[in-house]
């Protein structure tokens, strides 16, 4: 008699992920840059993002969450700057992967719009 053993390999590693790149517009200052922003998936289409940038020649990640799609459809999210003192919205469209959206500061309750931001896969 021949026993045949199946042992399944378990594999670890990174969660789903996916880095967006492309361009902030920040109304406010006139100021413009390149923007990268990680998504790393946490259920379906709810995402924990961190957006990485320069302003004013210094390195910046914000990072918090997101709910929607990377390819089709509605994205929005909230994320904060390195210090948590600063909190941001962001929403707009995904189309044929490609992000167009805009970015709003909230203090007191209240969203101050601060400008534009586009992502490509």
């Amino acid at each position: 008699m021949l026993a045949l053993l199946l042992v399944m390999p378990v594999v670890h590693g990174a969660p789903d992920t996916q880095t967006l790149t492309g361009e902030f517009f920040w109304s406010g200052r006139g100021a413009s840059g390149e923007l990268e922003a990680v998504f790393t998936s946490t259920g379906e289409q709810t995402w924990d993002v961190s957006f990485h940038f320069e302003f004013r020649g210094r390195p910046h990640v914000y990072t918090g969450t997101a709910e929607g799609s990377l390819s089709q459809g509605e994205l929005r999210g909230k994320v904060k700057n390195e210090n948590k003192g600063r909190t941001f919205l962001f929403s707009g469209t995904v189309k044929d992967g490609k992000f167009q959206g805009t970015h709003a500061e909230t203090e007191g309750g209240r969203e101050q719009s601060t400008g534009t931001l586009t992502l490509n896969g």
